[in-house]
């Protein structure tokens, strides 16, 4: 699996993840482990989609590796 789609899954699961642990956090519930969670799946996902993005523009080859993608 490419790393760009790792990145996008990471991405929306951060997204989905954070506003229920808000929620859950403002409710009376365990929200803060929830929120913590989904806030590190976000930036880790973000990090990883520019890590990628870089990767793809700033080769030598990188026309060729639009091609193939």
């Amino acid at each position: 699996m490419p790393a760009h789609r790792i990145g996008t899954i990471l991405t929306i699961t951060g997204a989905l993840l954070t506003p229920a642990g808000a929620a859950f956090y403002v409710l009376p519930g365990p929200g803060l482990p929830l929120l913590v969670l989904g806030l590190t799946t976000l930036t880790a996902g973000l990090a990883t989609l520019t890590a990628t993005r870089r990767d793809r523009t700033s080769s030598p080859h990188s026309d060729r590796n639009r091609e193939l993608t």
